[in-house]
């Protein structure tokens, strides 16, 4: 029998870790508190986003979150409580709001991003049609002059890096979408990206690890976890005691506490973004878009159509405030004024708490000194986008490969030894 893994975490991350140890011959075993149904992986918009080089952190957005925080309809907001730990994370974001920072980010997003499509791509091709890997690209669309100046920047900075990027008027994009108006000054079309159905991929992915025989074990918290001589010895929780091998936390937000039991601190808050389903009569959306002024997702299957938004730092993340709800609304209906005529009823709303790091990049990779221990989280609104190659390049680790890209700038442990 091959060496085991326990992976403590089921949401995209941990299926697409499990996928790919799998593969490299190990005995997989993935815990969870909940029953593998619900957590951002389940409710996010679905976009594949090579185009996103430029990380959360970036010139601006600090001074933009705090004169949105107090618009109660605002897309981006610190939650600013007596929070130490929340205290610290803005500071180190803020250290990380420069020029230099997105200068040195960019080409590392830019390799995962990438890798994680061409995984996508593979993962999809022998059921493509069933699993909606739909390859239409992504609109990011604007109305104003500031949007557009800071969209032509980023498009020009994709560009640079090897990201196709097209610049476009109004009426161009009116004839991308030939079946509803879109009300803008233009846009930024980046035919490379994709999207998915989340749901549809997640219960897929699922199928195909207990197929496998891959172990899953539903509503088992995490009570404990038990050093030996550097290593992980045994994971206990409300259920039974586990011994394995090699250990990933990839818990989302939680990985952070769980962590802090072996004195372990990485910086790590949610960021809370809701979504919500509404079914199109007549009028359809045929690519996903950005709508850049209220930072509101669309992902269009069919007649069904994923609206999401809003990053709110620190909040609540069971919390669901109609203000921000009805800011979402405000923004789709701007951008799309037919579609107020479609959406006639209360959506039912899902919320959930994207773990995000300061610096804008994800943590991956071992927690030294511990000799099989490793994270796996703070991928912030890009999770779904990066979870394969996430798994890919933990797989490697673990099997003691050279990973494909450059591992550094992702180490969850940079911020100790600043």
């Amino acid at each position: 029998m091959g060496e085991t893994v326990g992976i403590i975490g089921g949401g995209i991350v941990g299926l697409c870790t499990a996928y790919y140890l799998h593969q490299k011959g190990y005995e997989v075993h993935i815990l969870d508190e909940y029953a593998f149904d619900r957590g951002c992986s389940w409710g996010n918009a679905g976009m594949i986003v090579p185009s996103h080089v430029v990380p959360l952190a970036a010139p601006g957005v600090v001074w933009q979150g705090l004169k949105w925080m107090f618009r109660a309809e605002s897309p981006f907001a610190f939650h600013v409580s007596f929070n130490k730990a929340l205290w610290q994370w803005i500071q180190l974001f803020h250290q990380h709001c420069t020029p230099q920072h997105v200068q040195y980010a960019v080409p590392h997003l830019r390799d995962i991003s990438l890798l994680s499509r061409k995984l996508y791509e593979h993962l999809a091709l022998p059921q493509k049609n069933e699993l909606s890997f739909e390859t239409k690209g992504l609109l990011m669309l604007f109305q104003t002059k500031k949007l557009r100046e800071e969209e032509i920047k980023a498009a020009k900075l994709a560009r640079e890096c090897g990201i196709p990027a097209e610049i476009l008027s109004d009426q161009e994009i009116q004839i991308m979408e030939p079946d509803t108006r879109v009300h803008v000054l233009g846009g930024i079309y980046y035919p490379g990206d994709a999207h998915i159905h989340p749901g549809k991929w997640m219960q897929w992915l699922i199928q195909q690890l207990k197929q496998a025989g891959v172990k899953f074990y539903p509503q088992h918290t995490i009570t404990d976890l038990q050093i030996q001589q550097q290593k992980v010895h045994n994971i206990f929780t409300n259920q039974e005691t586990f011994h394995f091998d090699h250990v990933i936390v990839a818990a989302g937000v939680k990985t952070a506490s769980l962590l802090k039991k072996m004195d372990i601190n990485i910086p790590l808050q949610p960021g809370k973004g809701y979504s919500f389903d509404v079914q199109l009569n007549r009028r359809r959306i045929h690519i996903p878009a950005l709508l850049m002024e209220g930072r509101v997702a669309v992902s269009p299957w069919g007649n069904r159509l994923r609206v999401s938004g809003t990053m709110e730092i620190g909040g609540d993340p069971h919390t669901i405030y109609q203000a921000k709800i009805r800011g979402i609304l405000k923004t789709l209906h701007a951008f799309y004024p037919d579609l107020k005529a479609e959406i006639q009823f209360p959506p039912q709303i899902w919320t959930g708490a994207r773990p995000c790091a300061p610096d804008g990049l994800p943590f991956i990779g071992r927690l030294k000194p511990f000799d099989n221990l490793y994270a796996a989280t703070g991928h912030g609104m890009l999770g779904l986008s990066l979870a394969p190659a996430t798994g890919y390049l933990l797989a490697q680790l673990i099997r003691g490969e050279t990973p494909e890209i450059n591992m550094q700038p992702f180490d969850p442990l940079r911020f100790q030894k600043n």
